[in-house]
């Protein structure tokens, strides 16, 4: 029973990851490197740095993404989660 609640769960965030193109760059990015600057992932996105900042927060939020330093104001290191991997390699 508990399995099925899992897998919703996996699917669910799946769902919430690829509703975005920006979380599903990020979490393309996390994938195969494992450990950014936040600063690094805009730049290999091509995009605005508060872009990334806002869907890091809400990647966070969900557990897909874990702040490395939290403690630091600016040039946070960001690394995919188990659940962040396994959310984006969910098959349907």
């Amino acid at each position: 029973m508990q399995h099925s609640n899992l897998f919703k769960e996996t699917k669910e965030l799946y769902g919430f990851i690829i509703t975005s193109k920006i979380r599903h760059g990020i979490i393309k990015v996390l994938y195969k490197k494992s450990h950014l600057l936040q600063t690094d992932i805009a730049k290999r996105m091509k995009k605005q740095q508060q872009d990334i900042s806002k869907e890091m927060r809400k990647l966070e939020k969900e557990g897909l993404v874990e702040c490395l330093t939290p403690q630091k104001g600016s040039y946070k290191a960001y690394s995919i989660t188990k659940c962040g991997k396994e959310a984006i390699t969910y098959q349907i």
